[in-house]
């Protein structure tokens, strides 16, 4: 027989992965991702999308370690036959003053958002890169996610 004890932490588990789920739910992809093997690595990858379609870039990353204030820059650029059609910039993830560390971080910047131009793209170019090179970070599993 489980005790109330038990029933108690049994919600409080559940209730935690529905927490998370809801909050992958709201900022996880849902036109796309774009894994990045690091900080100034541009990577192509093929993704067709129609004109007029707005489109966010929230920026994910398993784990992180850094020192000193800064944002992770994102930069984003739709392609036609090869050709850029349309570019967005934005500091896409805050790391915050002093030292610190995290894992399983998923941040949606406003400003992270582009409407794509008249005739669509047919693929992305994605880079991340720090917005001030004088500090340091380390990303693993830095991908940047596609919401429309």
């Amino acid at each position: 027989m489980r005790t109330a004890a038990s029933r108690g932490r049994t919600r409080a588990v559940v209730g935690a992965l529905g927490v998370g789920a809801l909050v992958l739910s709201c900022l996880g992809p849902t036109a796309g991702q774009v894994d990045l093997p690091g900080l100034d690595t541009p990577v192509e990858k093929a993704l067709s999308f129609p004109a007029g379609k707005k489109l966010e870039f929230p920026v994910h990353a398993d784990s992180y370690e850094y020192s000193g204030a800064n944002y992770v820059r994102v930069e984003v650029t739709l392609l036609r036959g090869g050709a850029p059609v349309g570019t967005m910039a934005c500091d896409g993830f805050e790391l915050e003053g002093g030292a610190g560390c995290g894992s399983g971080a998923t941040h949606l910047n406003g400003s992270c958002a582009l409407e794509v131009p008249a005739g669509g793209s047919d693929a992305i170019r994605v880079v991340a890169t720090l917005a001030d090179k004088g500090s340091s970070a380390k990303l693993q599993g830095l991908s940047v996610y596609i919401r429309d």
